[in-house]
């Protein structure tokens, strides 16, 4: 019998074909392996993408903290550079909300972050912080400056003036202690969130000054502290009492205001009872007998 020669040459160039194949790729992947080895991190790029809105975090505190933690990747060989140590450090630092760190195929690496977004600064009884909405105390900054609303007054807090971090964790998440000061904070602070996130009062009110009880307090009426409010636009205050109902309070304050029906300079509107508005006009100063 003669040999099948033409089948014969299709096995062998197969063979040869795939042979080729293999050790192209297992070449390669020896030569990219040899290349990751060899190639370093030329340079280092921070990305603050919310820079616009606050000036919290900057590049070059970036950049310091991770010096000085002795990870900074310039120079090195990009597979002994520890990306999660890098990252670590920088979400580590308060003022970061979260990060991303990575290189590129030109040697750049970049860490990719963004803040924390302060919506309340609070001023009272020795304590100078800004709070955030998952309830996390936030350092002042003599360069960031931010346009919040100021809580203070005879405001209660369960926490040391030089506290700083997440109060969640620190009251243990779920399992966190029993403390009215603690929920009445978080109370102000929803109410300050409630109000920046509806159109018709952002930016509303410049301050908020928390009113120690009444010594009149009942069963009928908590012992919370009471609230009062200094708008933005006009010399005036609105008494709005506990932090109960502030939906319909802050519905008859605008209504009132809107309406025009008194000269606002100087005086007070309450809003604290139910379905009432009461104007108190500015008193009179004494006059001086001569």
């Amino acid at each position: 019998m003669r040999p099948n020669w033409k089948k014969i040459w299709r096995v062998v160039g197969a063979v040869l074909f795939w042979g080729g194949l293999v050790a192209f790729f297992v070449a390669t992947s020896i030569l990219r392996h040899d290349n990751e080895q060899a190639r370093r991190v030329e340079r280092m790029e921070i990305v603050v993408k919310d820079s616009l809105q606050r000036r919290f975090v900057t590049p070059e505190i970036i950049r310091s903290l991770i010096v000085e933690e002795g990870i900074d990747p310039v120079g090195r060989r990009v597979d002994s550079v520890d990306l999660v140590a890098i990252n670590r450090t920088v979400e580590g630092y308060c003022f970061t909300a979260g990060a991303i760190t990575y290189v590129d195929y030109s040697g750049t690496l970049t860490v990719e972050l963004t803040q924390r977004k302060p919506i309340a600064r609070v001023c009272t009884r020795g304590y100078n912080f800004y709070v955030t909405e998952d309830m996390y105390v936030l350092p002042t900054r003599p360069h960031a400056s931010l346009n919040l609303p100021v809580i203070s007054g005879e405001l209660d807090l369960p926490f040391g003036a030089s506290f700083r971090g997440s109060l969640e964790e620190w009251f243990g998440g779920e399992e966190k202690k029993s403390s009215k000061s603690y929920e009445y904070f978080r109370k102000l602070i929803n109410f300050v969130v409630f109000t920046e996130e509806s159109p018709e009062y952002t930016g509303q009110f410049v301050q908020i000054a928390v009113i120690e009880p009444s010594a009149k307090s009942s069963a009928k009426r908590p012992t919370e502290p009471r609230v009062e409010l200094v708008p933005r636009h006009g010399n005036y205050t609105v008494e709005l009492g506990h932090l109960e109902d502030v939906e319909q309070k802050l519905y008859r304050w605008r209504r009132f205001v809107e309406s025009g029906a008194v000269n606002l300079e100087g005086g007070r509107v309450s809003v604290e009872y139910d379905g009432q508005v009461v104007w108190k006009a500015p008193k009179a100063p004494k006059s001086t007998k001569r």
